[in-house]
């Protein structure tokens, strides 16, 4: 019989989830994916604010407690009955298609703003769910995470390349503890199953899709040439750039009870960002003095989650004498643990 099955990439963020999913939004606008794959955008799912289509909303069906960890609710108007209805049409595009087809969606908060009831939720529509969770190595996901949310502008809470006190409020919430996933997301529910993918980052963006594809059965996932290199969808600004921005964010909290102050500060952060992105195109390479971590830095994440990441490796059991798995640890860990 035809199967209809579903793959979700449940991040965390900063898992090359961006690069994965603009990719993927590109060939399913133009058509080019087989007829075998479904990336839902379009009238399958909600209007995109950009190329890049992702899945958050599927957060809705299953949304986990914040429990004060300081996180804000999403403003979404999709409702679960329209949820429901999306995922209805996606189904029905797919057996109008015949034979076996597999839809592929991103919803990168999933790993924390959701719960497990959602595989149980999306079993009422798909033949099978799979989720990929892929773990990234805390120093290089912490550095991208706190460097994009410099670049937000609504971010205004991230006003300082204060890498310790972004690695503890985000350690404190569970941010890139696989450990702490590996309990959440591993409940011996019949209606899902659950992989993890170590990220690569010595690799392109074609590696880690085949990564996911191949964890969950897809190994037969048709390569594309759109899919060759990792192309970056964040930028890496010069850490000038980025000490600049996170002044200008720190300024317009002070003056913020001037009127008009605080409109003059985006303008002024709106242009810095410009210039930054200027002085990229001028150099394809990267600027010449990109922020990095220090060798301290890198030792204060890693501690942070060392413990968390010999619980991991526990739970992998054997997976995690793998070669890909043990390159992983080597990175989090040392080559000596």
């Amino acid at each position: 019989m035809s199967q209809v099955r579903l793959l979700v990439h449940l991040g965390p963020m900063k898992t090359g989830t961006s690069s994965f999913a603009y990719h993927l939004s590109r060939l399913s606008s133009a058509g080019a994916l087989p007829p075998t794959v479904v990336y839902p955008t379009g009238d399958l799912w909600f209007p995109a604010r950009g190329e890049i289509v992702k899945h958050h909303d599927l957060v809705e069906l299953a949304v986990a407690p914040l429990k004060g960890a300081g996180e804000r609710r999403r403003n979404t108007d999709a409702t679960p009955a329209l949820i429901r209805r999306r995922l209805s049409a996606i189904v029905a595009e797919a057996t109008r298609r015949g034979g076996d087809v597999r839809v592929v969606m991103v919803c990168e908060i999933g790993d924390q703003r959701a719960t497990s009831k959602l595989g149980k939720v999306l079993r009422e529509y798909f033949d099978s769910v799979d989720f990929v969770i892929v773990a990234r190595d805390q120093q290089s996901a912490i550095r991208s995470l706190l460097a994009q949310q410099i670049r937000m502008w609504d971010r205004t809470d991230v006003t300082a390349l204060d890498t310790e006190a972004f690695t503890r409020k985000h350690a404190g919430r569970g941010s890139y503890d696989y450990s702490r996933l590996w309990d959440k997301w591993n409940t011996g529910s019949k209606d899902y199953a659950v992989h993890f993918v170590p990220y690569r980052s010595v690799v392109g963006t074609t590696d880690l899709s085949q990564d996911i594809f191949s964890a969950v059965g897809f190994g037969d996932f048709p390569h594309s040439p759109d899919l060759v290199d990792g192309e970056r969808i964040h930028s890496t600004f010069s850490h000038k750039r980025m000490s600049d921005l996170a002044s200008i964010k720190r300024w317009a909290l002070r003056l913020s009870v001037i009127p008009g102050a605080r409109g003059l500060c985006r303008r002024f952060f709106n242009f810095t960002v410009r210039q930054a992105h200027d002085e990229l195109k001028l150099n394809s390479r990267g600027p010449s003095d990109t922020w990095t971590l220090s060798l301290a830095e890198r030792s204060f994440i890693g501690e942070a989650y060392r413990k968390s990441n010999k619980e991991f490796r526990d739970k992998l059991g054997d997976e995690g004498n793998s070669v890909r798995w043990t390159e992983w640890f080597a990175q989090t860990l040392g080559p000596a643990t």
